[in-house]
């Protein structure tokens, strides 16, 4: 009989960085904050995780486990390099929930780590290098358009349900001191926003963070 992770698995400590560009910080010391801040969250050390997952989709950030471990100097467990686009570090940590499940280990981490704004460009990096907007294949904002565009036929949306969502997000931002903006919205201001790629307005896109 198939089992979930109910009752097996236990998110013991969390951390991440200040949303944002941050000039002057690197990968490494990205990761670094956020990792240090889960375990002094959970009240463990680095010696006490058996094995870690880190997300991780571009090849300037590092092709191997080999990445983390070396950013954290964690040496002698084993570090897997999880790529799954922009689901890279939920996989991460659906990986590292599927290992303690299993009770091969009893602490683990998962984390990710990328930071796209030192790649010299606007929107998403192509693998390889730095591209602009202007991309071979469509942009983010325009394969989620699509998407977009089928939810309304299927699901009846509209762009009064993106801005709610909008909304919602950016009210919470306002109060949250790690968040790229710190400013509430309201619902006129997505509605009227330029557009990206129909539907989707300035305020329905990520930042590059």
């Amino acid at each position: 009989m198939l089992q979930g992770f109910k009752d097996r698995v236990a998110i013991a400590g969390v951390g991440y960085t200040k949303f944002g560009e941050l000039w002057d910080k690197s990968p490494e010391d990205l990761l670094v904050d956020a990792v240090y801040e889960a375990l002094d969250d959970a009240g463990v050390g680095p010696k006490e995780v058996q094995a870690g997952w880190c997300g991780i989709q571009y090849e300037f950030t590092g092709v191997s486990g080999g990445t983390p471990a070396e950013f954290l100097k964690m040496y002698g467990i084993p570090f897997t390099r999880v790529e799954n686009f922009c689901a890279s570090g939920m996989d991460a940590f659906r990986n590292a929930c599927l290992a303690v499940a299993s009770g091969v280990y009893d602490l683990v981490l998962a984390c990710g780590v990328e930071k796209l704004s030192d790649q010299g460009s606007r929107g998403l990096p192509g693998l390889g290098g730095a591209r602009g907007v202007s991309l071979e294949t469509p942009p983010a904002p325009c394969m989620f358009a699509l998407a977009a565009t089928r939810c309304f036929e299927v699901n009846g949306w509209n762009k009064e349900t993106l801005a709610n969502v909008a909304v919602k997000n950016h009210e919470h931002g306002s109060h949250h001191p790690k968040a790229h903006f710190r400013k509430a919205i309201k619902k006129e201001d997505a509605l009227k926003a330029p557009i990206i790629a129909w539907p989707l307005g300035v305020f329905d896109c990520c930042a590059m963070s």
